[in-house]
C-alpha cells in the first residue's frame, strides 16, 4: 500500500490513490484560488439548504391551489409538485455548481409561483396552460438571456420601478401566507379583505404567528436558517396536537398532521400533472383566452427581473464576505435561464437563483462543490415526503409571510421624492395587492411611470420599449374586459 497522509480538510487518513482524487476535485473546483477547504464548502452547501427548505412546503402547498382545465374540480396534485420540486432543485443546483463553479442555489421562485396559481391557472386556463405559459416563457427568457436582448430590457425600465416590483411582489406573497395562516376569509380561493373565524381556526392563527414573530427575531439575531429552525418547531407541536389533542378547532387546523404512515403513493401525482398539461397544447379552451398570452409576455419580464436582480444580489454579497471581485458570467445567467425550461417539464412553476444561497456563502461555501452538497439534500429530502405532506398550510404560510417581508426591504431605496417614479411605484405596489395579481401591478406601474413622465415633461428619459410596453397593457385590459 502507498504511504498513508493526512488531509487537512477531513482530519482522516487516505492513500495515495485516494489524495489524488481529492486534489482532482480541489483543482476543479479551484479550491486553492479561493481559499476554501472541503469542510467549509460542506458546512456553507447544507446551511444553503436549511435556508431554502422551506420551498419543499410552500411550492406544493401554493399550486395545489391550482385549478384542472381537464378535470373539473380537480386541482394539481400537491405530491407531485413536492417530487417535481425536489428533483427540480436537485438538477439545476447541481449543474450550477459543475458548470459555473458558483455556490447558488436553485429551486422553483417565490412570487412566481403565487402568480402562476391566483393570477394565470385559476383565471380560466387551469394549471395545464399555466405550465404551457411557463414552458414558453422559459424558453423566449433563455433566448433574451443569450442575446442582447437583456441588456435592453434592463436599459429600459428605471431601476426603481425594478425595486417596486419586488416590493409589490413581496407584499403580495404576504399577503398570501397571511391567508393561509388563517387571518383572512377567502372567497373563491381568494382572500377578502375581512377577518376569518377566529373560534374555529386559532390554533392555526396562534402558532403561525408565532413561527412568523420567532423567524423575524432569529432572523435579526443572525441564526442560520431562521424560517426552517421556527417551521422545524411549529411542525413538531403541530403534530403531537393533531395526534393527542380531540379539539374541534386543533383538529380543523392541523388535519394534515396526522401520521398514517410511509405512503409514497403520491409520487405518482407527477405523471398525472405532466401528462393533463402536454395532452393539453391543442386545447382551444387555453388558446382562446387571452391571459395565456399576457401570461407568457408578464411571464418572461417578471423571470428577467427576479432572475437578474436575485444573482446580482448574491454577487455583491460573495463579493463581500470573500474579499474577492467576481462578475456574474454569461454562463450563470443562461444556467438560471434554462432551469425554468427543466422545471416546467417536470411541473413547476418558475425556477430562480436563491438569495438564501448568501446564508451558505455566509458559513464558508465558495465554490461549486457546496452545491453538490445542497442538490443531494433536496435529492435525499424525497425520502421524507410522508412527513413533509404532513405540513400544516399555517406553518408554510409563516414561511411565505416571512420571506415576503425580506422582499419589501428594498422601499427605501425606490426614488419617492421622483413624481413620476413615486406614481409608477405606488401603483405598482397597490394594485398587485387590491387586484391580486401581480401581472396588473406591472401593467399600471408602468403606465404611471410614462404619465408622470409626460407630467413634468420628462418623455424623452422614456425608452422606446416602454411605450411598446404601454401600447401591449392598454390592449390588455381592453381585451380583459371582453373575458370578464
Amino acid at each position: 500500500m502507498d504511504k498513508i497522509k493526512k488531509n487537512d480538510d477531513f482530519k482522516i487518513n487516505k492513500t495515495k490513490g485516494e489524495l489524488d482524487e481529492s486534489i482532482k476535485r480541489r483543482s476543479f473546483f479551484k479550491f486553492d484560488y479561493l481559499k476554501t477547504t472541503f469542510k467549509k464548502e460542506i458546512i456553507g452547501g447544507f446551511s444553503t439548504f436549511l435556508a431554502m427548505l422551506y420551498i419543499l412546503s410552500v411550492e406544493p402547498d401554493i399550486l395545489s391551489k391550482a385549478k384542472s382545465v381537464v378535470e373539473g374540480g380537480a386541482n394539481m396534485n400537491a405530491g407531485g409538485i413536492f417530487v417535481a420540486t425536489a428533483v427540480s432543485a436537485f438538477i439545476a443546483t447541481l449543474v450550477m455548481g459543475l458548470c459555473s463553479n458558483l455556490p447558488v442555489g436553485l429551486a422553483p421562485s417565490m412570487g412566481l409561483n403565487a402568480m402562476f396559481t391566483f393570477n394565470i391557472a385559476n383565471n380560466g386556463i387551469g394549471y395545464e396552460g399555466a405550465l404551457i405559459a411557463t414552458l414558453i416563457s422559459s424558453i423566449l427568457f433563455t433566448i433574451v438571456s443569450i442575446t442582447k436582448l437583456r441588456a435592453i430590457l434592463i436599459r429600459s425600465i428605471p431601476h426603481s420601478l425594478h425595486l417596486a416590483i419586488g416590493v409589490g411582489i413581496g407584499f403580495f406573497i404576504a399577503y398570501v401566507g397571511l391567508t393561509n395562516i388563517g387571518w383572512f376569509k377567502t372567497s373563491g380561493g381568494i382572500p377578502s379583505a375581512e377577518l376569518s373565524n377566529f373560534k374555529l381556526n386559532y390554533p392555526g392563527i396562534i402558532l403561525g404567528t408565532v413561527i412568523l414573530f420567532g423567524s423575524v427575531l432569529l432572523y435579526f439575531k443572525k441564526f442560520i436558517a431562521p424560517v426552517a429552525v421556527m417551521m422545524l418547531g411549529g411542525f413538531i407541536l403541530a403534530i403531537i396536537l393533531a395526534n393527542t389533542t380531540n379539539d374541534q378547532a386543533v383538529q380543523e387546523s392541523f388535519k394534515s398532521a396526522k401520521w398514517v404512515g410511509w405512503n409514497y403513493d403520491d409520487f405518482d401525482g407527477v405523471w398525472y400533472n405532466l401528462k393533463n398539461t402536454f395532452t393539453q397544447f391543442g386545447n382551444t379552451n387555453i388558446w382562446n383566452k387571452p391571459i395565456i398570452y399576457v401570461s407568457i409576455f408578464i411571464f418572461v419580464i417578471l423571470n428577467f427581473f427576479d432572475a437578474t436582480g436575485t444573482l446580482k444580489a448574491i454577487n455583491i454579497e460573495y463579493n463581500r464576505i470573500t474579499g474577492l471581485n467576481t462578475e456574474l458570467t454569461q454562463k450563470s445567467l443562461i444556467i438560471d435561464a434554462g432551469a425554468t425550461i427543466g422545471g416546467s417539464l417536470l411541473g413547476v412553476s418558475h425556477m430562480s437563483a436563491y438569495v438564501e444561497s448568501c446564508v451558505g456563502i455566509s458559513q464558508g461555501a465558495k465554490s461549486g462543490f457546496a452545491n453538490i452538497i445542497t442538490s443531494l439534500c433536496f435529492a435525499l429530502s424525497l425520502a421524507l415526503f410522508p412527513i413533509f405532506k404532513m405540513m400544516p398550510s399555517c406553518i408554510s404560510g409563516a414561511a411565505t409571510v416571512f420571506i415576503g417581508t425580506v422582499m419589501m426591504k428594498s422601499i427605501i431605496d425606490i426614488e419617492w421624492k421622483k413624481p413620476e417614479i413615486s406614481l409608477g411605484a405606488f401603483l405598482s405596489i397597490i394594485f398587485m395587492i387590491t387586484t391580486y395579481s401581480i401581472a396588473n401591478g406591472i401593467a399600471l406601474g408602468l403606465m404611471g411611470y410614462t404619465i408622470g413622465c409626460i407630467g413634468t415633461k420628462k418623455t424623452k428619459e422614456i425608452h422606446p420599449l416602454l411605450w411598446f410596453l404601454d401600447v401591449v397593457f392598454i390592449l390588455y385590459f381592453i381585451a380583459y374586459a371582453f373575458i370578464q
